[in-house]
């Protein structure tokens, strides 16, 4: 029972991990090295691996042994047609249960995106970016399509930044954001919905555009 815990604590973190961007795509996990930091045994080390093998975030090479698993364009379009729909029915039934508090709060964040774009914070203006759409999605009363949309979002540092050093994206960003906004602040469900969705379409876009781009890059 305790061998079994090690093993699923190992997941766990490595997953975690993973997810967070802690490991960058295609650097090797050495077995030796984790089971001396995780102070086990390359036993669980293995098996943790071997489950996140089978989930894909984790491949086995010939001559090299575990590293970290890359997302292609086709992953990554994989995961945009469903965040595409996912997000645009979030926030059609968002608009009903968002509230002035609401609308101040999105106001406020769209406010200091703006600063963020202005001092070139990239990161600061992706923790905001993120911000405002959760800000939407979290009140559309599904918890299971919150979760859903939550665990796609999981994946967004294992492809190229979408905001860094890439100011004609973000300053489309912004006007998307604010036509968002205006569209909830009147209560138009569909509009909303329709400007989410090109919105997100957009950003797959642009997203598949880097990746490609960061590929023939290293050739």
């Amino acid at each position: 029972m305790e061998y079994r815990t090690k093993k699923e604590t190992i997941y766990e973190i490595l997953k975690k991990e993973i997810y967070e961007g802690k490991y960058e795509p295609g650097e090797k996990l050495v077995i030796s090295k984790l089971a001396k930091q995780f102070n086990s045994s390359e036993i669980p080390v293995r098996e943790a691996l071997n489950q996140l093998n089978s989930e894909g975030l984790v491949e086995f090479k010939p001559h090299i042994g575990a590293i970290v698993s890359s997302l292609s364009s086709k992953d990554i379009q994989d995961i945009f047609e469903l965040r595409i729909e996912l997000e645009g029915l979030a926030t059609r039934l968002a608009v009903e249960h968002i509230n002035e508090q609401d609308l101040e709060k999105l106001k406020k964040i769209l406010k200091d995106s703006q600063s963020a774009f202005e001092e070139k914070d990239y990161k600061k203006y992706e923790d905001l970016n993120k911000q405002f759409h959760m800000g939407i999605y979290n009140k559309c009363d599904n918890q299971l399509l919150i979760k859903l949309i939550n665990d796609l979002w999981s994946n967004t540092k294992r492809y190229p930044s979408l905001f860094k050093q890439n100011d004609e994206h973000i300053k489309l960003s912004i006007q998307e954001h604010q036509d968002i906004y205006d569209a909830i602040g009147k209560k138009d469900s569909e509009l909303a919905e329709n400007i989410m969705i090109k919105h997100k379409a957009r950003a797959a876009t642009e997203i598949i555009r880097r990746t490609q781009r960061d590929f023939y890059g290293r050739i």
